[in-house]
């Protein structure tokens, strides 16, 4: 049996070797790195479905105040979005004889969102809804 003497020795040696701690460090640490991460990337895709929508918004109102197809331009506006859109008229739709009276298109895009595997998908995905109005003009070939 060793001498208590050795063991307070050994014991405070060991207590001082501070080998492999930035290891520890560094493991304990990268999960925050990763969620911090994973947030970051939430807010950007929050701010691409804002930017996405507001010119889908944007197509269709023009579509609508020159008698063209909306839901063709708000499609093309939105790619990526296919099942997660909506656009539906609010005022002025279809447009009369080019009576210069305002269209407005409201567009709604789900976000998409980070799918953290300990938290699971969610049951129903916020969206980002934005609207545009325009003037009722002749179609872009109309004499």
């Amino acid at each position: 049996m060793p001498k208590p003497h050795v063991i307070v020795q050994n014991t405070r040696r060991l207590l001082a070797d501070e080998r492999g701690v930035e290891l520890i460090e560094f493991l304990g640490f990268f999960p925050l790195v990763l969620l911090t991460l994973a947030v970051a990337w939430q807010f950007i895709l929050v701010g691409y479905t804002g930017v996405v929508a507001s010119g889908a918004a944007r197509e269709g109102a023009r579509a609508a105040a020159t008698r063209e197809n909306v839901d063709r331009a708000v499609r093309f506006a939105s790619p990526g979005f296919d099942g997660r859109r909506q656009w539906r008229p609010l005022a002025g739709y279809p447009c009369s004889a080019y009576s210069a009276n305002p269209v407005t298109i409201e567009v709604q895009l789900e976000i998409p969102n980070v799918i953290l595997p300990f938290l699971g998908a969610l049951n129903s995905y916020p969206k980002v809804t934005t609207v545009a109005t325009m003037r009722c003009e002749p179609p872009y070939n109309a004499p």
